[in-house]
């Protein structure tokens, strides 16, 4: 229309109500988008690798096989894990429905794109939508994606069925705002609690806070190298004194230890924080109380 042409033509227009929509892992978003899909009139049927409570009329699918083959839309939920990566590939585009859609707002790894590529050119799925990708450049810029960055980015851009947007699905105004305070939150919880559950390149451990009355207790808050004895030199330490809870996690060669310690007094406070930062493995020690 903004070149002047009319084009009315209703072939390959379809209503979404009455339609099933397939989402591939059903947490914050998945389950936000489920409401948001029934709300229209679709069916949702959705999978996970855990059993979740569905919400409204959703169910959960036996296998991600059974929701691909059911799905009129496919969309994409998950984190970006070992077990997620390319996870959607030639085996599984072929299990879709023919004339399905694919919608990737999750991870750029979880889609192999080539393999997409290949079913959006043969028409065996109706089209995708995709707002991730592998590769994505560091700055705006006319051209910046491009085969250099990745190397089937033109085939991609070729094909008439794909809708593509810059990594923006989710940079509103308003989620910015949110994200800025989840943020904020999330380093008041580290620095206060110790907790670090949300980070994505940090160990995740969490515990519930010391309350008041837990007057001569303190949390132990332990980084350190994911190394072989590094908790047998921890738990040696702290192993002399009255341990109420501990949870620990590690993420590659980094590790992290939450603890809880009561009947402690201020000479055992320093004993515990001098030997725990002397111990091979530390990078931090802190105590809070």
């Amino acid at each position: 229309m903004r070149e002047g042409t009319w084009n009315k033509v209703a072939k390959g227009c379809f209503e979404l109500r009455g339609k099933l929509l397939g989402i591939i892992g059903y947490g914050h978003i998945g389950s936000q988008l489920s409401v948001l899909a029934e709300s229209m009139g679709m069916r949702v049927i959705y999978y996970d690798v855990v059993p979740l409570m569905p919400l409204g009329s959703a169910r959960q699918a036996d296998s991600l096989e059974e929701l691909l083959k059911e799905a009129d839309f496919v969309s994409v939920h998950v984190p970006e894990l070992p077990e997620t990566r390319g996870m959607i590939g030639e085996r599984e585009l072929s299990m879709m429905k023919p004339g399905a859609f694919l919608i990737n707002n999750a991870r750029g790894s979880v889609v192999q794109i080539p393999a997409l590529v290949d079913a959006l050119s043969s028409q065996r799925l109706g089209g995708c939508a995709l707002d991730v990708y592998p590769r994505e450049p560091a700055k705006n810029g006319v051209g910046n994606f491009n085969d250099d960055l990745n190397s089937w980015a033109s085939k991609l851009q070729a094909q008439s069925n794909v809708i593509m947007t810059p990594h923006i699905g989710g940079s509103t105004e308003e989620a910015q705002r949110m994200i800025g305070i989840e943020v904020g939150n999330a380093l008041c919880r580290y620095i206060n609690y110790g907790g670090s559950v949300g980070a994505v390149n940090f160990p995740e451990v969490n515990l519930r806070p010391i309350t008041e009355q837990e007057v001569r207790s303190i949390r132990i808050c332990y980084v350190h190298h994911n190394q072989p004895g590094a908790l047998l030199a921890v738990n040696e330490i702290i192993g002399l004194h009255n341990v109420d809870k501990q949870h620990s996690d590690s993420q590659k060669d980094l590790a992290y230890l939450l603890a809880d310690i009561s009947d402690v007094s201020e000479s055992d406070i320093q004993d515990i924080y001098t030997r725990l930062s002397k111990t091979p493995a530390c990078i931090l020690t802190r105590l809070l109380s």
